[in-house]
């Protein structure tokens, strides 16, 4: 049995499309329903994803748990239920893998890895330094990262960890953050940008590889990357894919920084994040994984069309 927790974001609701469409039969962890899940033929469960009693209701021995769940705060004010969720919460669960015999798909984050020098590629991380993130988000997620990659060093637990990018593509019902600015720019006639980047991959993807993982019980750590992409680049695509031309403006960090004091829509968390170093090396992802990552020009304009389609 495949067993899902956070399966109404974004990663999530694709992955149980992609699933259920391969013929699994998964059961979904959920504190509450969502819009993303409407009309699947998943089986639900609902109770704190958190609590050990609970998990041994509904996850037994031989299974395999997908944990998902996590709180994406880039705002950087909700510090104490992001520690709670992203740390406690996953070493409950991973305690309760290794007592249990379950095998653990624990997907982290990009945010989670010690960023190199900027000319260097980022690998897979083999030790981690999570008191040195400024912001929760990170620290939380490097927190939780390191215990579970403890765990799998020392045979105690089964399962991999993989460390998704910024995510955008399709049934992106929330949105998440790249969702909300891809529909900003519907009504934009100039774009305003700093210097810096991202590193993107379509949503389908990393569906794809989380399924494949689970499924081949795939061992290890795996980051999940494939465009290394501008803030300019991807106004500009943004513009290509509705047809228009649009104007952009640079404006420097200082001016940007200054401006999260007004404007709830960015922080200085986004800000900081798109000014490091976003050059995943993604070659054990293509060897083991996705070979053939999604075009990022396919992705965009996929998730245009699935936006506007939705009024």
């Amino acid at each position: 049995m495949y067993v899902i927790t956070g399966a109404t974001g974004h990663i999530g609701n694709n992955l149980v499309r992609l699933m259920l469409a391969s013929g699994e039969t998964v059961r979904l962890l959920l504190r509450r329903d969502g819009e993303a899940l409407q009309g699947l033929a998943a089986e639900k469960v609902y109770g704190d994803i958190f609590d050990p009693g609970f998990l041994s209701r509904h996850v037994s021995r031989g299974d395999v748990l997908i944990h998902l769940a996590a709180v994406i705060d880039l705002s950087n004010r909700h510090g104490g239920e992001t520690r709670s969720t992203n740390f406690d919460g996953t070493k409950t669960i991973a305690d309760f893998c290794v007592e249990h015999g379950v095998r653990l798909v624990f997907i982290s984050s990009v945010d989670a890895i010690k960023k190199p020098d900027p000319v260097r590629p980022i690998r897979e991380p083999e030790s981690f330094d999570p008191m040195s993130f400024p912001h929760e988000y990170a620290r939380s997620k490097a927190l939780a990262t390191a215990y579970v990659f403890d765990l799998l060093a020392a045979r105690q637990l089964s399962g991999c960890i993989l460390y998704p990018s910024a995510v955008v593509g399709i049934n992106d019902f929330k949105p998440s953050a790249a969702g909300r600015e891809i529909v900003h720019a519907f009504r934009m006639k100039a774009a305003f940008y700093i210097k810096g980047g991202y590193n993107f991959i379509d949503v389908r993807d990393v569906a794809k590889a989380i399924y494949r993982a689970a499924k081949e019980s795939y061992d290890g750590s795996c980051i999940l990357a494939a465009h290394p992409v501008t803030v300019r680049e991807l106004y500009r695509a943004i513009f290509r894919c509705l047809g228009r031309r649009g104007l952009l403006i640079r404006v420097p960090v200082a001016l940007a920084r200054l401006g999260t004091l007004y404007m709830k829509s960015f922080s200085r968390v986004m800000i900081d994040a798109l000014l490091e170093n976003y050059d995943y090396d993604n070659a054990r992802m293509k060897r083991d994984l996705v070979a053939d990552p999604i075009p990022f020009a396919t992705t965009l304009a996929d998730t245009i069309a699935w936006f506007q389609a939705r009024g």
